[in-house]
């Protein structure tokens, strides 16, 4: 398949006229970026099955129309500047340097001079020793003629390394091919009220840089570097030209045919992965270019992660464990109060990451274009939806409130993700609640039919299968974790495994008597919290998007969780009595230690889950490290200590 483009225009005040004659653009365009993949700046499909997607739509949707490349961005841009006036004065970073600062790779581009470019020379250089010298020149007002001036000819294919001072002066054409990184310091504007940055340009500059940038490319020739190759390709007859990826092209002149499809003067095109050998019938000239793979060893850009209910256990435990993989993470916070939560407050106060590697941002998952400017501005490699209205309780006396959060808030994140166009993976936090009532010999996996029994169940009936509705539909890779019960220190006190061990804690310190509990006789899979963030990272690390239970696959009551409990401290609790007048005893002193109140019985409770997590141990390889009985003694003893 051969793909031909339209360019997206951008409008320069220093544009030339060059461009309005071999387009039809807007007046004063400057720049005609001919393959693009940018967000919001994307070239378009003209012909095919394909006609009018942009390509950054097909590049996340058909990776198979690109194979050999796998790059999180379309890998090149390729754009013909056309300028009137000389251009500021720029230097890119390193990857180093870019990486440090912006969490971006730097940039590598080259220039082809057109045939009717009227410029005879570009800026390619410095004439500096060391930083002092710029800083002098800067000052002093004779940064001008310090500039290397380079004499070009139509043909010529100048290549800008990071750290070259360069710029295009008056009357140039060009088609620029650069690797897809926006990082540039403009060093110099010839009085422009732009702005400036130098202290980057400084402290990224090649000085003492005698190269000769320039490479004559007049005749047929092939211009090879580690990010890209350009190959100028002359036909008079037949040719033939191997394609081993997916080759990016450029008609400079003539008429051909290629591969049946007819190429004229001009014409923007992308060979696909599929046309294997590349016949060229006719006369003219091409340029051909292939984008690379990164090179092993190249350094890598950090993935981005974006997490809503940061301010959770889950979320706090999620943000350590992609720290430590060396994520860049970014956090939805309703109110800025929320960073004084004391889940997170130890990564907040962590001068070393925050705003260096931590990132927070004000909106919610009820307020679309929060959600659609963050995922925009953020461009997250992976989202971790937990946020949620998680209580049961709560859900009997705010449904709506509920389903906007639960149901709708993952239809929106969804939806943003398939506006962006980013190769972003979703995972979405689902729960075991969605099973409802089960007998007591039922263990619940993938395939158990869902029978949710109350309004947040039921929410999150709705966030499930709209995950797997945009999975299927739209190709998203986006995962449901259905996660059974999980807990930990950081757990909220008015779930029941915290509210115990912590009531137990307070009886062994003489801080309370009793401990006041409900129905004693649900039985949970309980596992801990830090264990499940892992399982939620593996699944996003697949070829495949797919659904997966987490649970330990063992089952204990209520009643056993108070025994459990009781037990770290030293007393072994003996029951008495039946139904709501059940007692637990101390089993030495006779002392009335747990009580059962009937108003905290819930209405439709689930009475039985246990998870059965065979398809995340066998494909993710995931399995949780603690043990019921050592959860609950961790969880006692840190209450106790207070720590």
């Amino acid at each position: 398949m051969i793909l031909f483009l339209e360019p997206y225009f951008e409008q320069k005040p220093w544009a030339g006229e060059k461009l309005n004659k071999m387009y039809d653009c807007p007046e004063g365009t400057g720049e005609a970026w001919i393959i693009s993949g940018y967000n919001k700046k994307s070239s378009i499909i003209k012909n095919g099955k394909y006609k009018g997607e942009t390509l950054r739509h097909l590049w996340r949707r058909h990776p198979e129309l690109f194979q050999g490349i796998d790059d999180k961005e379309f890998p090149l841009l390729i754009k013909i500047i056309d300028a009137k006036k000389d251009l500021s004065i720029q230097v890119h970073p390193n990857d180093n340097y870019a990486l440090e600062k912006h969490n971006s790779l730097g940039k590598f581009e080259c220039w082809y001079f057109m045939n009717q470019n009227e410029a005879s020379s570009c800026i390619a250089g410095i004439d500096a020793k060391k930083q002092l010298d710029v800083k002098t020149y800067l000052e002093s007002g004779i940064l001008e003629e310090k500039l290397i001036e380079r004499e070009v000819q139509n043909g010529d294919l100048v290549v800008i390394e990071p750290g070259t001072v360069h710029a295009l002066q008056a009357g140039s054409l060009v088609l620029e091919v650069q690797e897809s990184s926006d990082i540039t310091y403009r060093l110099y504007d010839y009085g422009s009220n732009r702005p400036l940055h130098i202290e980057d340009s400084l402290n990224v500059i090649k000085y003492n840089d005698n190269r000769n940038p320039i490479y004559p490319f007049q005749t047929s020739d092939i211009f090879d570097s580690k990010y890209f190759s350009i190959e100028k390709v002359f036909t008079e007859g037949e040719n033939e030209v191997v394609n081993d990826g997916f080759v990016l092209s450029y008609c400079i002149d003539g008429e051909l045919d290629m591969n049946g499809y007819k190429i004229k003067k001009g014409d923007t095109f992308i060979v696909c992965s599929d046309e294997k050998v590349i016949k060229i019938k006719g006369h003219g000239r091409g340029l051909l270019i292939r984008p690379k793979q990164k090179e092993e060893g190249r350094a890598k850009v950090r993935k981005v992660a974006l997490i809503t209910g940061i301010v959770t256990q889950d979320g706090s435990y999620l943000t350590e464990f992609l720290l430590n993989k060396n994520y860049e993470v970014h956090g939805l916070i309703t109110s800025k109060s929320q960073l004084k939560s004391t889940k997170i407050k130890h990564l907040v106060d962590n001068e070393n990451i925050m705003n260096k590697s931590l990132f927070f941002h004000l909106g919610d998952l009820t307020d679309t274009s929060s959600l659609n400017r963050l995922i925009e501005n953020v461009r997250p490699d992976e989202i971790y939806n937990l946020a949620s209205q998680s209580h049961v309780d709560v859900s009997f006396e705010l449904p709506e409130y509920t389903a906007q959060v639960n149901s709708l808030g993952t239809l929106r994140l969804l939806d943003a993700i398939k506006q962006s166009d980013l190769k972003t993976k979703l995972f979405n936090e689902s729960t075991s609640q969605l099973y409802g009532g089960n007998s007591n010999d039922c263990m619940q996996n993938e395939e158990t039919p869902f029978n949710p029994l109350n309004p947040y169940a039921t929410s999150k009936l709705y966030s499930h299968f709209i995950v797997k509705n945009y999975r299927d539909n739209y190709g998203l890779f986006a995962v449901n974790g259905i996660m059974f019960n999980h807990t930990s220190t950081r757990d909220d006190e008015d779930f029941i495994i915290r509210k115990v061990t912590k009531a137990v804690a307070n009886i062994a310190l003489n801080k309370q008597s009793k401990l006041i509990v409900g129905n004693l006789d649900s039985s949970r899979d309980w596992g801990f919290s830090n264990d499940f963030v892992e399982g939620m990272w593996l699944s996003l690390q697949q070829d495949k998007a797919d659904d997966y239970v987490f649970a330990t696959g063992e089952s204990h009551t209520v009643r056993e969780l108070i025994e459990a409990a009781f037990k770290v401290i030293g007393i072994r609790i003996t029951w008495q009595g039946e139904g709501i007048d059940t007692k637990g005893i101390n089993d030495v002193t006779g002392n009335v230690l747990v009580e059962i109140d009937p108003n905290l019985y819930r209405v439709n409770d689930n009475k039985f889950l246990k998870g059965d997590s065979t398809k995340a141990k066998t494909t993710l390889g995931w399995e949780p490290k603690h043990k019921f009985e050592d959860i609950v003694e961790k969880m006692v003893r840190t209450e106790i200590s207070g720590k």
